[in-house]
């Protein structure tokens, strides 16, 4: 099952701590609870239960240097790096770190049409089910995450 998720990335923050205790960042909460919305919309696929491999891509912004499109007077390394971010072939090497990218993403979709009493969401039962995983950063024009979620055996490989 493959779905993309029209948002743009945004990584897990650290928790914050007050003589009251500790809490979330309000902008880290609004964004997982936009990400589980945009995913109760959009995903029709089956419920997963048991062992899956999910390979996720993170389509980044890219900053205005690599972005902005190049003056025909541009040097050559100018013109590649555009061309290479239009085909989205550029890798995003830079901050954030891609785990927390998927931790905030994989706590969006647990939470995703979360039932209370079954105690699970649309997709999954729960993310630690997740048990074969790949995941990539790219720099794109159409900020965005691509998901695809594949059922594994109950029996390890070989």
């Amino acid at each position: 099952m493959r779905f993309v998720i029209p948002i743009e990335p945004k990584p897990q923050t650290r928790p914050k701590f007050s003589k009251f205790g500790a809490y979330e960042d309000p902008k880290m909460k609004a964004w997982r609870k936009q990400c589980s919305e945009l995913i109760e919309q959009i995903y029709d696929g089956p419920f997963y239960d048991g062992p899956i491999k999910v390979d996720v891509i993170f389509y980044m912004k890219a900053p205005k240097n690599i972005a902005k499109r190049p003056s025909e007077r541009s040097k050559n390394r100018t013109k590649q790096l555009y061309s290479k971010f239009v085909a989205r072939l550029l890798w995003h090497f830079k901050k954030p770190d891609i785990d927390n990218l998927v931790k905030a993403v994989f706590d969006s979709i647990s939470n995703a049409g979360y039932n209370k009493i079954d105690k699970k969401g649309i997709v999954w039962s729960d993310d630690n089910i997740v048990c074969d995983l790949r995941a990539r950063k790219l720099y794109s024009p159409e900020p965005r995450i691509e998901i695809e979620i594949e059922e594994l055996g109950e029996w390890a490989k070989q």
